[in-house]
């Protein structure tokens, strides 16, 4: 008897032999931040509204109801005031937070067949993003370069209470794998050094991914655009899989060298034509075609699907991807690599 599809997933993110692709919208359920905002403490309530760290998010049906920071408020921090970030942030403490409350909500959007899906938490807001968010990305930026001792002092803290988080999570939903969402780079290439990668971002997420693996999750890492050139390091902070791994990365050059050590997510042209709202079902159909010839050979490859679609109702979500999910399913079933 081959393996079902939770097994072929969970061998593919531990880097062992698989029967078939996974697709990750069939395969693993997912529960915190991912097409839904998640827990209110990081993105705001479902619909919008304040943060755990006081900032006000909007969810605007033009993005699919995706969560943002409200950019016609002024955020609190700044390049003028950061040095004094201590007296103008506060750290929320995790067990203030109703975790049953929380987690009864977060329940109720999740659908889960234990037996047959793994089961991810989408922890929102890393820790670049949650400075990003504080400050206003260019003054972020500029921090990194300015006020680097300061940055990591924020950071510092900012894991302790992702770490924090982290347990929470474990107790409340027991989920296999923990993705760390922080967007570090563009279409074209990271946004912040390799120099300052390493000295600013890379230890605290490998402090995190370490605390996940402690706590017996499998780490991995969300991060969109072109970021091959860090892969090395990326593996190094911890991680099991990257997500959702876009095509302007050479994902088959990364599968050839790298796909027994960290599983790629993703293939799907998420930012081209075929994600967008407009797009036909045969354009779509075309590209998850293309993602399972071309990347559906590899052991280490997870077919990852967006599509844009400019509504705030879950039902209309779903029945975008629906198609897109099956067709996934009927082709990657016809090369299943029995063992």
């Amino acid at each position: 008897m081959g393996m079902n599809p939770k097994e072929n997933y969970l061998n593919c993110l531990q880097h062992k032999e698989t029967e078939y692709t996974p697709v990750v919208a069939a395969d693993c359920a997912n529960i915190g931040f991912g097409i839904v905002s998640g827990p209110w403490f990081e993105k705001g309530p479902e619909g919008g509204g304040l943060d755990a760290f006081g900032i006000k998010w909007v969810c605007p049906a033009s993005g699919g109801g995706a969560a943002m920071a409200d950019t016609t408020i002024l955020p609190p921090l700044n390049i003028d005031n950061f040095l004094h970030w201590r007296d103008i942030v506060k750290i929320p403490n995790v067990n203030d937070f109703d975790w049953d409350a929380v987690s009864a909500e977060e329940w109720k959007k999740c659908r889960y067949d234990p037996k047959m899906q793994a089961l991810n938490y989408g922890c929102g807001n890393g820790i670049f993003e949650r400075l990003a968010t504080l400050m206003g990305f260019e003054d972020a930026l500029m921090s990194l370069v300015e006020e680097p001792e300061e940055v990591q002092a924020f950071f510092e803290e900012l894991t302790d209470y992702k770490i924090a988080i982290a347990r929470k999570v474990k107790d409340y939903f027991h989920p296999d794998s923990f993705t760390n969402y922080d967007d570090i780079a563009t279409e074209k290439g990271p946004f912040v050094s390799r120099e300052a990668y390493r000295k600013l971002i890379k230890p605290y997420h490998k402090r995190l991914h370490n605390a996940v693996k402690e706590l017996d999750m499998i780490p991995i890492q969300h991060t969109c655009g072109y970021f091959q050139d860090y892969i090395e390091d990326m593996i190094d902070t911890g991680v099991e899989g990257w997500t959702s791994v876009q095509p302007t990365n050479d994902i088959r050059k990364i599968l050839q060298e790298y796909g027994d050590r960290i599983t790629i997510m993703g293939g799907y042209d998420s930012n081209g034509k075929p994600a967008r709202a407009d797009a036909s079902l045969e354009e779509r159909f075309a590209e998850v075609q293309r993602c399972i010839d071309t990347y559906g050979k590899y052991d280490g490859f997870m077919l990852f699907i967006v599509v844009l679609v400019n509504s705030m109702d879950p039902a209309e979500k779903a029945a975008a991807m629906m198609p897109l999910i099956q067709e996934a399913l009927r082709l990657r079933n016809r090369n299943r690599r029995i063992k």
